[in-house]
């Protein structure tokens, strides 16, 4: 029986494409294409949850094709999936691409089938929490009195994006809650929703670190 989860591949290789589909085409939604800008065309059709995308595509590459897709979809979860980690490693891509997970490409598939599933098990964990991460995010921003360019300046970020999360149209960055965690002297499962108690620090020292 299908879960109600859209997943779209994104890969200039029709075999990986076929390959998470025959894994996964029966618990999920999933389609593809191997060309970038027919890829962006579907997505702006259509409403998918997660996009594994490759790096390495055609004209376009995975940074290129991300920065297409957030102009008209900011909560798309991507995965970006590549077989060029001296190119792209993994935490380089996290912190600089608009980007919520990486996979390597291996000639084994499972890893990736792995790494999907673990994605479509977070969106449904945080679809079913009563308080969202972006509410967290504000509610701690407001505790401590910040405005959100203060906050964005500290995670090095545009106040647009420091928005999306708070309204929960954008999933931050693994490496973007990991340092709301240090600045707040929270843990990361506390941000991701869990529930632990706030132990109030004197956040203006960890702005200035």
């Amino acid at each position: 029986m299908r879960r109600g989860i859209k997943i779209f591949i994104l890969d200039d290789e029709i075999a990986v494409i076929q390959s998470i589909k025959a894994f996964l085409g029966d618990k999920y939604y999933c389609d593809g294409c191997t060309g970038s800008r027919e890829g962006i065309e579907k997505l702006k059709k259509e409403k998918f949850d997660v996009l594994v995308l490759d790096y390495r595509i055609d004209d376009l590459n995975g940074e290129q094709v991300v920065n297409e897709v957030r102009k008209f979809d900011s909560d798309i979860y991507i995965m970006l999936l590549t077989g060029h980690a001296d190119e792209v490693p993994g935490l380089k891509s996290l912190d600089t691409f608009n980007i919520q997970s990486y996979c390597e490409k291996s000639h084994n598939i499972e890893q990736a089938i792995i790494s999907i599933e673990s994605v479509v098990n977070s969106i449904e964990f945080f679809k079913d929490r009563k308080k969202t991460i972006g509410q967290k995010i504000r509610e701690l921003r407001k505790i401590y009195n910040l405005s959100q360019d203060d906050l964005a300046k500290h995670l090095d970020v545009q106040r647009t994006s420091i928005t999306l999360y708070e309204n929960g149209n954008a999933i931050p960055p693994t490496l973007t809650i990991i340092k709301l965690a240090k600045l707040f002297n929270v843990t990361t499962d506390y941000i991701l929703c869990y529930e632990l108690s706030i132990e109030q620090s004197d956040i203006k020292k960890n702005l200035n670190r």
